[in-house]
């Protein structure tokens, strides 16, 4: 079992306005580190070490001044990580809103020297791919990965990545529901996504692909927002899915990331306070120990 060095991102900073389609602010998600890591979680990790940052609350800041606050938290947090890490601990990240990837993706880049050598998976029924200025709700946590991969609209967070992967680097694996901009930006790009349907009907090639693809890159990061699954599995989330994956149909895809030598990953998105908590952190906790065992 790998030496693993937690980090709870008790963020819901990433969410200052309501996210599309819903009605309420995904107030709690900023409790799913507690929720997830607890004590009896933690002891079937022979090796491993917790560390916290608590990113500003919405109702703390001026929203007037969002972009200059989250751009701080943000860069402190990856400044935490990469100044507690050890060599030989693995980077895990549980969040908080999912714009917590941001940081942990930096830290990676930062450390490695060299973005070329960096491989992404990114788990997720989202792109989280828009400018700002083609939000239409304007909430971070839905454009985290812009700067990652191509001009960012936003210079105070856009100056933070220094380097970017390049597109041939990511692989998004989800039914994507894309808004305008995301989507021309995904066919522009001709970033590669495997979605449920390849999974069910060309498993085989899907893994032999996977395989491939991981195998590509010296160091390895997953994004795994937990609304991948679909919402009669995991229910406690911001925004459920309806056509998401079931746990069985995932963990052979997990089986084949989980043998890179070099992973890191993060996983966000569970809220406590919502409907179906009790499956949702068990499905949680089998994810992450399949990754990390």
């Amino acid at each position: 079992m790998l030496k693993v060095h937690f980090y709870k991102a008790q963020c819901r900073l990433g969410i200052i306005y309501h996210p599309i389609h819903q009605k309420d602010f995904n107030i709690g998600v900023e409790d799913g580190p507690d929720a997830i890591l607890t004590n009896s979680f933690l002891k079937k990790f022979k090796e491993n070490r917790t560390s916290e940052f608590n990113f500003l609350k919405p109702e703390e800041i001026d929203r007037n001044n969002y972009l200059n606050i989250i751009a701080e938290n943000l860069e402190s947090f990856k400044n935490l990580i990469n100044k507690t890490l050890k060599a030989n601990e693995t980077q895990v990240v549980i969040g908080g809103d999912n714009s917590v990837t941001f940081s942990s993706l930096l830290a990676l880049i930062e450390r490695v020297g060299d973005a070329k050598k960096i491989g992404y998976i990114q788990l997720d029924s989202h792109g989280e791919m828009n400018l700002y200025k083609s939000s239409p709700t304007k909430n971070f946590h839905g454009m985290y990965m812009r700067p990652f991969l191509d001009s960012f609209d936003v210079p105070i967070i856009s100056n933070l990545v220094t380097q970017k992967l390049p597109l041939k680097n990511t692989l998004f694996i989800g039914d994507q529901e894309l808004d305008e901009e995301e989507s021309i930006f995904f066919k522009k790009s001709k970033l590669k996504n495997i979605n449920r349907k390849n999974v069910l009907e060309d498993r085989k090639i899907v893994l032999e692909y996977l395989k491939k693809f991981t195998s590509s890159f010296e160091y390895l990061h997953v994004n795994f927002d937990v609304d991948a699954f679909n919402k009669k599995g995991v229910q406690a989330t911001g925004i459920p899915s309806g056509n998401g994956f079931k746990l069985k149909e995932l963990i052979p895809l997990i089986e084949v990331v989980s043998k890179h030598p070099r992973l890191s990953l993060d996983l966000s998105e569970v809220n406590p306070r919502k409907i179906g908590i009790d499956k949702t952190i068990r499905i949680v906790h089998e994810v992450l120990l399949r990754f990390l065992s």
